[in-house]
């Protein structure tokens, strides 16, 4: 039995080698990719230009192909390629392709530019590769870059009574996390010695510091901005009932930009924006 298989093998080989060998043929005439035009759509996840570290994964996904081509090519099947190297091919027919990409098995760290190549095919023409996607761009890390946004909130509380007496008190406060700015109803309200105060005015000057906890890279402050305003402030002027749970009414909140730069692990970071909002809470 295993005799009577051999020659059929053997010459299946021979002619899977002989047709690719045909294809790569110098006397065949290349397939003209000037005439070949492929629009689709490319996603990343995480998105491109993302930062993730070795231990991280990368899918990338090819849908809704397209091809406007000369008679008889046929897209047969793409590559993914990251910095000039490929890494898996898988054949085109048509349905959505998905690049599962373990970065530990390719990437050690640095940056890795992750392109799709489609493999054209042509009868009595030699073979051709054309550029599907190319640029998709992932930031390397054996250890992730943390940062850390610190808030400091100076407030002044003015108020008057309606027997005339006078407050004007400053405090200051600082974020405990990146999401919330506790204050003390203690320093915010105020009870008169004699009379009532029905309200408080308050202004509320913002300052940040930004910086890396574990990495070299810098981090500044670009821009402040509350939300109840329209334009870069770090001041607010307000004014609130002088009744507990006001302050949270006014649902006000602080937002930070950064921006972060340098080299860290070999690898040189231009500028790149992050955002921090906080809320501003009674406690």
């Amino acid at each position: 039995m295993k005799k009577e298989l051999l020659p059929i093998i053997f010459l299946a080989g021979i002619l899977a080698i002989g047709c690719k060998n045909d294809h790569d043929s110098p006397e065949l005439s290349p397939i003209d990719t000037s005439k070949v035009k492929i629009i689709s759509d490319v996603t990343s996840n995480p998105a491109a230009g993302s930062w993730m570290t070795t231990t991280g994964e990368v899918t990338i996904r090819l849908s809704d192909v397209r091809m406007t081509a000369p008679k008889g090519v046929v897209l047969r099947s793409v590559d993914l390629i990251a910095n000039g190297q490929g890494i898996m091919q898988k054949p085109f027919s048509g349905e959505t392709l998905e690049f599962k990409v373990s970065l530990d098995n390719y990437i050690t760290k640095g940056r890795v530019n992750f392109a799709l190549y489609g493999n054209l095919i042509q009868k009595d023409s030699r073979d051709a590769q054309i550029i599907i996607a190319d640029n998709i761009q992932h930031i390397v890390f054996a250890e992730m870059p943390e940062f850390d946004c610190m808030v400091t909130l100076d407030i002044n509380v003015k108020g008057r009574s309606s027997t005339g007496e006078e407050l004007d008190r400053t405090f200051q406060v600082s974020s405990l996390d990146h999401f919330t700015i506790a204050v003390p109803q203690s320093e915010i309200y105020w009870t008169p010695a004699s009379g009532t105060a029905s309200t408080l005015d308050l202004t509320i000057t913002a300052s940040a510091h930004a910086s890396s906890v574990n990495s070299t890279l810098e981090a500044t402050v670009s821009r402040l901005q509350w939300n109840k305003t329209d334009k870069s402030s770090p001041v607010i002027k307000m004014e609130i009932d002088n009744t507990p749970g006001s302050l949270n009414s006014a649902k006000l909140g602080l937002n930070v930009s950064t921006v972060r730069y340098g080299t860290w692990e070999g690898v040189t970071v231009k500028e790149q924006n992050c955002e921090y909002f906080y809320d501003v809470k009674e406690s």
